[in-house]
């Protein structure tokens, strides 16, 4: 090997075979050289010639050959080891104070409703104990029969014109040709209507009616001893009948009489009209049924 080793002092630098060697300054100790770094590099040479060329050179300076380019040698890059992620501290639960005032509160709420309910009936028992527990009023059942009655459809009877009948009424001391008579069930306020030219007043209207009846159930005697069930008939609360005299004109009211709602309870009645006129006399109902016998004077 050829080439010349220089010492300054501070580092030694050998020339030869186109490589330098950088060495950090060494210790007086033995064994104890560290290489500070160390930059090994070749001086290229021509292919072409064989002529040695710098480095930064594109070209050969004595042929002029393009030279082939070299990469510097790049120094190793340090590996980071990633630090350690710092300790999760724990999440401790906690009750709000407004929530256990509240718990305490519904607690406290609870004991007194108890005391109330459960050791006050025994202290008032204990302080009196002739009475006995309070008396359960008794319930007294009664069964009524509401329905309402099954219908019955029935077809308006046409009307009747009978031979002349001579008949006395001992209250008038009057003698009566009978014109009509009708003998039918009314229901759901069915109607039926007659109509006769008064020329020979007075016009007398007898009726007689049978209503519908209601057998109920009911508890007698309430409170006594002799206290028991037994069946009542009655009549139905929805019977009714109605019969008017109207001018067969003008449809005005001329008379009328009838049975149940705003009427009486007499189910027997007669009444006349004495003035001469067209009439048309009306019969209509409910639950009943109605024997209805119509006269005219003989002279």
């Amino acid at each position: 090997m050829r080439g010349n080793i220089v010492n300054t002092g501070q580092f030694s630098d050998f020339h030869g075979s186109g490589a330098n060697t950088l060495f950090m300054p060494v210790s007086r100790e033995p064994k104890k050289y560290q290489t500070f770094a160390t930059y090994a590099y070749h001086m290229p040479f021509c292919t072409s010639c064989g002529a040695e060329v710098s480095a930064d050179k594109r070209f050969c300076v004595q042929c002029g050959a393009p030279m082939e380019q070299h990469a510097a040698p790049s120094a190793p890059a340090a590996t980071m080891s990633p630090s350690p992620a710092p300790p999760v501290p724990p999440i401790k639960t906690r009750i709000p104070k407004n929530t256990l005032i509240i718990i305490g509160v519904v607690a406290i709420i609870v004991i007194l409703a108890a005391a109330n309910f459960v050791v006050m009936p025994m202290i008032r028992a204990n302080q009196n104990p002739a009475a006995g527990p309070l008396p359960t009023p008794a319930v007294t059942p009664t069964m009524v029969n509401t329905a309402q009655p099954t219908p019955e459809y029935t077809t308006a009877l046409p009307v009747t014109t009978t031979t002349t009948l001579q008949q006395r009424d001992v209250r008038y001391e009057e003698d009566y040709e009978q014109i009509y008579t009708l003998n039918q069930k009314f229901a759901y306020g069915q109607k039926v209507n007659f109509k006769h030219n008064l020329t020979r007043p007075p016009l007398y209207i007898k009726f007689n009616l049978t209503p519908v009846m209601i057998t109920r159930h009911r508890l007698v005697a309430i409170g006594t001893n002799n206290e028991h069930y037994e069946n009542t008939t009655d009549t139905s609360p929805y019977a009714w009948f109605e019969i008017k005299v109207l001018d067969a004109g003008s449809g005005a009211d001329i008379d009328q009489q009838g049975f149940g709602n705003d009427y009486s309870d007499v189910k027997k009645q007669d009444f006349m009209v004495r003035k001469p006129g067209n009439y048309r006399i009306e019969m209509s109902g409910n639950d009943v049924t109605a024997d209805v016998l119509i006269m005219i004077g003989t002279s």
